[in-house]
């Protein structure tokens, strides 16, 4: 019968007592209870280098100890807790996931680094992540395909925008006509040019992932309520803005728009405001359109509250004029929205030095917000064509998605692939 020989490493369990902690009772069971006896008995000495068990010895009993613990089991699993309380926290903070995806890698490398010592769905959960998010993002980062815009591997994730797609969408946002447009705007303009064929929330995401940031949004009032429109030329709203040019004089930009359609029925600069000049839009806008019966929303400035201006009201007969948080309950925001739209995406990037140079770029920037920026809250119109009726179908447009997206599928399928094959 041959002779059964046993690791000197279930001596040193035997002797430091831990056996039962290492090897289950089947495999205990098959090791004589006489070897056994003989190994708890033996002196450390026996054994070449015996001063290395009482390092041994002391790493034994930590494991016994850790594993053995209550309170450690109960401080992970109150440090788990603590996790799940700080993700309840902050789950309301915009931007949080988008921070995570953000650092992908960091994510990705950290949780494999641990998971010999932290199962990997206690990992994910101090980063709120799902496993199948975790192993999106180890996927892209490991197979990279040089066929795809970001190098992710184009047969695993074959409903990514094709190369040319991202090109178009870059395209698209820096061009000089339209980067100070809004993402909105500038996405119904390539989808009604038929250069693009994707969602708007796809459009959004890769404008990120090309680096065009969201631009800072401050969060609507809990208690604004504003007036709203059926039909063009039932409101029109009057307000004046101040725009400083290089010259540093004061110009004072005069607008009338249409409450409805969000077209611009007149303007005019000049050196303070003034109530001729209400008056005279008014006035234009009034013999153009010839409306039935229309409200004029203004708010309380002298140069929209006087004689000039409501003895022209009481001529006409059908218009009424009233004061914005005085006569009703609702603000003149639609025309503030305006102001703020002319200014920033229309001027301030212009070095504009006199009045003279205002109105020719304001001239430019009320066609081009009239009649060729698409705006989502008009369902993809202008202005222009919701004031004349011409509402377009964005269904048109959008019943393209689905083929795009085989098409996109197979041809991101058919890309050769190193790493996959």
């Amino acid at each position: 019968m041959q002779r059964i020989s046993y690791d000197t490493s279930i001596k040193h369990l035997v002797r430091n007592g831990v056996l039962n902690d290492i090897l289950t009772p089947d495999q205990i069971a098959l090791i004589p209870s006489s070897n056994i006896s003989r190994w708890k008995n033996e002196t450390d000495d026996k054994y070449q280098f015996c001063e290395l068990n009482s390092i041994i010895r002391e790493e034994l009993e930590f494991i016994k100890r850790f594993n053995s613990s209550s309170r450690i089991k109960k401080i992970n699993q109150s440090y788990f807790k603590l996790v799940d309380t700080f993700h309840e926290v902050i789950s309301n903070i915009k931007g949080i996931k988008s921070i995570v995806k953000q650092q992908k890698e960091y994510v990705v490398n950290s949780i494999e680094k641990v998971k010999d010592y932290i199962p990997i769905e206690k990992a994910l959960k101090v980063f709120n992540i799902s496993r199948s998010t975790f192993e999106h993002y180890k996927s892209i980062l490991i197979y990279k395909c040089d066929t795809s815009y970001f190098n992710w591997c184009s047969r695993r994730i074959p409903n990514q925008l094709l190369p040319k797609e991202v090109t178009t969408i870059k395209k698209y946002m820096k061009d000089d006509r339209y980067k100070h447009w809004s993402k909105a705007s500038i996405y119904l303009k390539a989808l009604r040019n038929g250069d693009l064929k994707c969602g708007v929330t796809t459009f959004y995401k890769y404008c990120l992932l090309l680096g065009f940031k969201n631009k800072p949004r401050k969060r609507k009032s809990d208690y604004y309520n504003p007036i709203k429109t059926n039909k063009p030329n039932e409101l029109w709203c009057a307000d004046v803005t101040i725009f400083k040019t290089d010259d540093n004089t004061k110009q004072y930009v005069h607008f009338l728009m249409d409450h409805f359609s969000k077209m611009i029925l007149g303007y005019q600069v000049s050196k303070s405001p003034s109530a001729t000049i209400i008056k005279e839009l008014l006035e234009n806008a009034y013999s153009t359109h010839k409306p039935d019966k229309v409200l004029f929303l203004t708010d309380g400035g002298s140069e929209n509250v006087n004689t000039t201006v409501s003895r022209f009201v009481d001529i006409t007969g059908t218009i009424d004029h009233i004061i914005a948080q005085k006569d009703v309950a609702f603000s003149n925001s639609m025309i503030e929205a305006l102001n703020k739209t002319i200014k920033h995406q229309f001027l301030y990037h212009h070095q504009i030095t006199n009045r003279e140079q205002l109105n020719r770029i304001l001239k430019e920037a009320v066609l081009i917000y009239n009649a060729e920026r698409p705006q989502m809250s008009l369902g993809g119109n202008t202005p222009i064509e919701t004031f004349n009726g011409q509402t377009i179908d964005l269904s048109t447009y959008t019943n393209r998605f689905k083929a795009q997206k085989a098409l996109r599928k197979q041809q991101n399928k058919q890309y050769p692939c190193t790493i996959c094959q």
